[in-house]
C-alpha cells in the first residue's frame, strides 16, 4: 500500500532537481543501445550523435505536447515607454537557458492587458492575483453566500457567461501581436498597451526532463540508426573476421522505429475539437 501524502509535505515545495550529468548519461545510453553495449563494433562519432540530439529537441518542442508547458510573463507598462520599444514596437522574450536547456519561450498565444482600456476597473480576462474566470464568477457560490440549487441556476450561469463574453469584447481592447520563435521577438501590431500586460505562452521544459522520456530516447536512437545505415552504405567494407555490414537493414530498422514513435506521439495528442454529423 502506498503512502498518502499530506499537503504540508516538504516535497511539494521542493523544485524538480536534475543531474548535472544528464546530457552525458543520455549520450552514453544511446551509444549502448546502438552498439549493443559494445557487442557490435560500430557507432556514429559522438559529435554527430550530439547534433542528432539537438535537432531532435527542436522537433519535439514543435510536435510533442509534453515538451512544453504553459507559463505567464508579466510586462510592466514602463517597458512600452522605452526608446527601444518605441522604435521597434517589440520586446525580446527569453531564449533557452544555458544551464537547464529549457525555459525558451517557444510560442505566444495570448496578450492581455490587466486593466480596462477606459482607465478604471480591472480586466475581465485577468483579475488581480487570479487568472481563472470561473473562480471569479463562481467564488461566492461556494464561500457561504449561496449554493447551487435547481436547474434555473444553470441558466443563470449561461447568461452570466454570455454577458462576460460580450463585456470582454467591449472593455478589453484586443492586443494585436506577432511572435517569431526564431528571433524571440514579440511585436505589437495593434495599439500600444497603456496598462501592465500579461503574456500567455509556452516555454520549453528542461532538457533533462526530455531525456527521461522514453519516446525521446527511441526517436533519437532511430535517427542514429538511419544516419549510421546511410553512411555505412556509402563504402563497401567488412568488419574484422570478414563480417559483412548490412547497411540497408540498419537504416530500414531505424526508419520503422521512427515511424512508430511519430505515430505514437500523434496518438497521444489531446483532441481540442469535436465533429458533429
Amino acid at each position: 500500500m502506498s503512502d498518502i501524502y499530506q499537503g504540508t509535505d516538504s516535497g511539494l515545495t521542493t523544485p524538480p532537481s536534475w543531474s548535472s550529468t544528464c546530457y552525458t548519461n543520455f549520450i552514453n545510453l544511446l551509444a549502448d543501445d546502438i552498439s549493443g553495449s559494445c557487442m557490435i563494433p560500430m557507432n556514429l562519432p559522438r559529435k554527430e550523435v550530439q547534433n542528432i540530439v539537438e535537432r531532435a529537441k527542436k522537433w519535439f518542442y514543435k510536435n510533442y505536447e509534453y515538451s512544453v508547458r504553459t507559463t505567464f510573463i508579466g510586462i510592466p507598462v514602463s517597458v512600452f515607454q522605452t526608446p527601444y520599444f518605441k522604435r521597434t514596437r517589440s520586446i525580446t522574450l527569453p531564449k533557452e537557458d544555458i544551464t537547464s536547456g529549457g525555459g525558451e519561450i517557444f510560442s505566444v498565444y495570448g496578450v492581455y492587458p490587466t486593466g480596462s482600456r477606459f482607465g478604471a476597473g480591472t480586466s475581465v480576462t485577468f483579475t488581480t492575483g487570479d487568472f481563472a474566470m470561473e473562480k471569479m464568477l463562481y467564488g461566492g457560490l461556494y464561500g457561504g453566500s449561496g449554493t447551487v440549487s435547481g436547474a434555473e441556476n444553470l441558466q443563470y450561469y449561461v447568461i452570466n457567461e454570455s454577458y462576460f463574453d460580450l463585456t470582454r469584447s467591449i472593455l478589453d481592447n484586443p492586443t494585436g501581436f506577432h511572435y517569431s520563435q526564431l528571433t524571440h521577438e514579440l511585436r505589437f501590431t495593434g495599439e500600444v498597451p497603456i496598462k501592465d500586460t500579461i503574456i500567455e505562452c509556452y516555454e520549453t521544459v528542461p532538457q533533462c526532463a526530455l531525456f527521461d522520456d522514453e519516446a525521446f530516447f527511441r526517436y533519437c536512437a532511430a535517427k542514429i540508426k538511419i544516419s549510421l545505415g546511410s553512411k555505412m552504405g556509402i563504402f563497401n567494407f567488412n568488419l574484422p573476421g570478414n563480417i559483412q555490414i548490412n547497411a540497408d537493414a540498419i537504416q530500414s530498422l531505424g526508419e520503422s522505429e521512427l515511424e512508430a514513435v511519430i505515430e505514437e506521439i500523434k496518438g497521444d495528442e489531446g483532441v481540442d475539437w469535436m465533429m458533429h454529423s
